[in-house]
């Protein structure tokens, strides 16, 4: 329940955001604003400055900017008028090019908030866990078919050094490099044995997500961080610092070969300890996560941690600009993977799925939800300014071709394409969904 919670908080932080720019520009067009709400439904509390009721709804949903003659369009369309009319103050009676700056100016909002969003990451500075530059290639026997990996020559235990000229210190640096090279033959340079060597390899595009992969698998070196108080391994004397080197007498030497000794699913298998230059034997007794069948031993492995040190504020807002860019453009690159054979139904999410992934994200730490809510944020300055009747970028369009024809356009034009833009919203809606209960269910 929590997740969900913070997920709705969350999420209309973001809404909250799109209707204040609408607000603000709205109020500087000398459009009036008859209502503005932080939340949806019926109002809590609310009083009156001005010509604009301000409230706080019950529900933690974003929230609306009520602009005077909104209904203006279909109170000319019932009566059959062949314009909408223009009354002083109104939002159809503004100037084209003030409809055109009031409804930009939510998306703008919306891409403004993630600047200094990713800005407040850079200047704080963050942390994060990630394994080395070793490798495991999946085996065919596994994903079904010959990865990118194997097909260039990789080995287990290979150290990736670089890959499209870009330096690999790191697995998370391996997954940021290929996830945006789906398609592309880069070349990768690694180490074997000692010996570097160079080979090439053709990024794969996962039809889950539309990001690239070669098909590799982080090496997880046997040493244990963390026991987990109350766990098989620790009631067995498993201790932080251990290495395990063999499981039944079968010799391991990263975590992947951990998981196949274990493939039987036996009750206990005894773990061979090396401590201190020393080897115990230590029956431990295995359970299994019902879910994934996955072994549960209590006991986590090493990871190496990154620290990115804080900057000052003029590279911080550099960093906050650069990022929403690479943001941006990550995101209109994805969109045109939507027709390359991309898996909709798992790249499409809709509200449930977003919601309870920033109630998690929200739990783990304030970077982690701050930097979500700004590829967010990104997301809806794009999809809001699609030139589709009933978003912003369809008002825009509208009021362009008024701009240019310097007439407006009848309201049973309007009519017709706001009921295509409609018919679309609902498919799109419906259809992520339908996304979000398959996700529940699996």
């Amino acid at each position: 329940m929590i997740r969900i919670v913070l997920g709705l908080v969350a999420l209309g932080i973001v809404v909250f955001i799109h209707e204040l720019g609408h607000f603000i520009a709205a109020r500087l067009s000398g459009v009036t604003v008859e209502s503005f709400s932080l939340g949806w439904g019926p109002p809590l509390l609310k009083f009156k400055r001005g010509d604009t009721e301000y409230r706080l709804s019950a529900f933690p949903m974003g929230g609306y900017c009520g602009m005077k003659g909104q209904d203006a369009y279909r109170e000319a369309l019932d009566a059959n008028l062949s314009e909408i009319p223009r009354e002083k103050g109104s939002f159809y009676g503004a100037h084209p090019l003030k409809r055109i700056a009031i409804s930009f100016a939510g998306p703008f909002s919306n891409l403004l908030f993630s600047v200094l969003v990713f800005a407040f990451v850079s200047a704080v500075g963050y942390t994060y866990q990630t394994w080395e530059n070793r490798i495991i290639p999946v085996p065919e026997s596994i994903a079904g078919y010959e990865t990118a990996a194997i097909k260039a020559g990789l080995l287990p235990g290979d150290r990736l050094i670089s890959m499209d000229g870009i330096p690999i210190a790191h697995f998370a640096d391996l997954q940021k490099t290929t996830s945006l090279r789906a398609g592309k033959t880069v070349l990768v340079n690694y180490e074997r044995d000692g010996v570097q060597y160079s080979t090439t390899v053709v990024i794969e595009m996962d039809k889950k997500t539309g990001a690239g992969k070669i098909g590799v698998l982080p090496w997880i070196p046997l040493i244990i961080s963390t026991v987990k108080d109350g766990s098989a391994a620790s009631s067995a004397g498993v201790r932080p610092g251990d290495r395990i080197i063999a499981i039944d007498g079968t010799a391991v030497s990263h975590y992947f070969e951990l998981t196949d000794a274990l493939s039987s699913k036996p009750e206990q298998a005894i773990f061979t300890i090396q401590r201190n230059d020393i080897e115990i034997r230590i029956p431990i007794v295995l359970l299994y996560k019902p879910d994934t069948g996955t072994v549960e031993t209590g006991m986590d492995f090493e990871r190496q941690t990154i620290t990115i040190a804080g900057t000052g504020l003029i590279q911080s807002m550099e960093q906050g600009i650069q990022e929403t860019a690479r943001t941006l453009y990550l995101t209109v690159k994805s969109l045109g993977l939507l027709f390359k054979g991309v898996d909709m139904s798992e790249a499409v999410s809709g509200p449930v799925r977003i919601t309870l992934m920033l109630g998690e994200v929200a739990q783990s730490s304030l970077i982690a939800v701050a930097e979500l809510l700004a590829i967010i944020c990104v997301s809806l300055f794009i999809m809001n300014l699609l030139p589709i009747p009933i978003l912003d970028g369809g008002i825009i369009f509208f009021s362009l071709i008024e701009l240019i024809r310097r007439k407006q356009l009848r309201p049973k034009t309007l009519y017709r394409f706001q009921f295509v833009g409609i018919a679309f919203i609902v498919f799109l809606f419906i259809f992520a969904l339908f996304g979000d209960i398959s996700y529940l269910i699996k």
